[in-house]
């Protein structure tokens, strides 16, 4: 029905499954360039038990796989999962640089969808925009396995490469698979990954990119990503799940804050911005409006924009979406009271300041009092505008 797109092997072409009314992609080795070299012939046969065994919802799963004869030769082809949508390399083309929270989402589909690859002794070598789907509905798909292998273990997809073989696109490829593609490890592909979401972000496959004032990128993505694409593997992330697990600590719960400003919520029970009464009791959290900010400008830790369940914080201690408590308000295990910056972290099951000066007071009344006594209790009087 038509090309779809076209790679190192030959064309992929839309297909309708008359069987089940659906249109699917049949991608076939047919390069007029390539059709006789039996080495890539071998990778693209091997793509499809790569798929069958790496099943998750951001790879296309594979249909079936044959080959179909020809006038003189007989041409290999892959049956698979049909995306509508479009490779990020021509949506950065055409729309211009992708938003901060989209390219959060997108890395976080293909990471979950790497670690499912790598934990069946896969490596992709070829993680690069053009090899990523955005579906119509926003979904992220990891495609082309064609120089994908695996070190050891299947030997349906293992022994396709042999050394000194340089597949791979030279913007995105790791130092040592540049240098020999054959002996690289996991770490390959989370440097590529990495040059990736600095094209997404900036719209170039460069780190120094992006530190451009202009694009705002927070800090600590920053760091995430020159972590990623370190030109040394030792200093890299070592597996993608401690990728998948420090993204997710600043983008979940609505930590990772960029563009659009909302309220942010900081539960540091100490933080100085907090709601504290005239005489130092903690009376709630802090609060900010309009905020962008990852972490507190006051006391340094990372402001929450939404509840675990995803509901928008307000200026509320319960959460208006399912009711989960937002921030803790520290009590006295004597008396019930609100406590003072001194007492909070405090064990107080023998009373807290408040306890103290209560019994101080009531102390000093037993005792005779000559002169004033309305001044000498005016002296002694302690804070009550908390309730007990």
């Amino acid at each position: 029905m038509g090309d779809i797109g076209s790679g190192l092997s030959g064309k992929t072409k839309l297909a309708k499954q008359s069987s089940l009314d659906r249109f699917v992609a049949v991608k076939f080795f047919d390069s007029v360039f390539n059709r006789q070299n039996s080495e890539l012939k071998k990778k693209f046969k091997r793509e499809a038990f790569i798929l069958a065994e790496a099943q998750h919802p951001a790879i296309p799963y594979v249909i079936t796989h044959g080959e179909v004869k020809c006038e003189h030769d007989s041409v290999p082809y892959i049956v698979m999962e049909y995306i509508d949508g479009t490779n990020l390399e021509e949506y950065v083309q055409k729309h211009g640089v992708i938003e901060q929270r989209e390219v959060i989402t997108i890395a976080t589909q293909i990471l979950d969808a790497l670690s499912l690859v790598h934990s069946k002794g896969i490596i992709h070598r070829d993680i690069k925009p053009s090899n990523i789907m955005l579906s119509s509905v926003g979904h992220a798909y990891l495609i082309d396995f064609s120089i994908g292998f695996a070190p050891s273990g299947n030997p349906n997809f293992t022994r396709a490469t042999r050394t000194g073989d340089h597949l791979g696109s030279v913007e995105y490829m790791s130092p040592e698979q540049n240098i020999d593609m054959k002996n690289v490890d996991f770490r390959t592909d989370i440097y590529s990954l990495g040059l990736t979401l600095c094209k997404l972000l900036t719209g170039a496959p460069t780190l120094k990119a992006l530190d451009k004032p202009e694009l705002s990128i927070p800090h600590v993505l920053r760091n995430l990503i020159n972590k990623a694409s370190d030109y040394d593997a030792e200093n890299r992330y070592q597996n993608v799940d401690d990728i998948l697990r420090e993204l997710k600590s600043i983008s979940g719960a609505g930590r990772f804050a960029v563009n659009t400003p909302s309220k942010a919520l900081c539960s540091n029970l100490k933080c100085p911005d907090a709601s504290w009464s005239p005489n130092g009791f903690y009376k709630g959290a802090n609060f900010i409006d309009d905020c962008i900010d990852i972490h507190c400008t006051s006391c340094g830790d990372k402001l929450t924009y939404q509840c675990t369940c995803g509901y928008p914080v307000a200026e509320t201690r319960f959460c208006g979406g399912c009711g989960a408590e937002l921030f803790r308000v520290p009590e006295c295990d004597t008396c019930g009271s609100h406590l003072t910056k001194q007492d909070i972290g405090n064990d107080t099951s023998s009373g807290c300041s408040k306890c103290l000066s209560k019994k101080q007071v009531q102390q000093q009344l037993q005792q005779p009092v000559w002169g004033r006594p309305q001044q000498i209790l005016k002296d002694l009087e302690f804070d009550d505008d908390i309730p007990f």
